[in-house]
């Protein structure tokens, strides 16, 4: 499974998840089914990657408008609005890195 340790593991991470959101992420053989990846269980990975590129206190605010951009997105994806959802998510990128 993988596991989010540096911004570089969120940057590449929201690549993966644009190219493979909804439901295109790749069947690992080495992994058990419960530890596949799902589009839930990629958000929930993007939304622990905020706290790595944001640790600090005093980035509360941008903490909570990152969580709900990808919050909207995670909401089209799964509302089957695949062209919103991957806007919302490429503004994730776009202000994931911006200070």
């Amino acid at each position: 499974m993988f596991v989010m340790h540096t911004v570089d593991d969120l940057w590449d991470h929201i690549a993966y998840v644009l190219g493979y959101a909804p439901d295109r992420f790749p069947y690992r053989d080495f992994l058990p089914d419960d530890q596949q990846m799902t589009l839930g269980r990629a958000f929930e990975q993007l939304h622990e990657g905020i706290a790595i590129a944001y640790p600090e206190a005093r980035s509360e605010q941008k903490r909570q408008e990152l969580h709900a951009i990808l919050d909207q997105s995670h909401a089209a994806y799964r509302s089957g609005e695949e062209i919103a959802a991957g806007k919302f998510l490429n503004e994730f990128e776009s202000q994931i890195f911006k200070r």
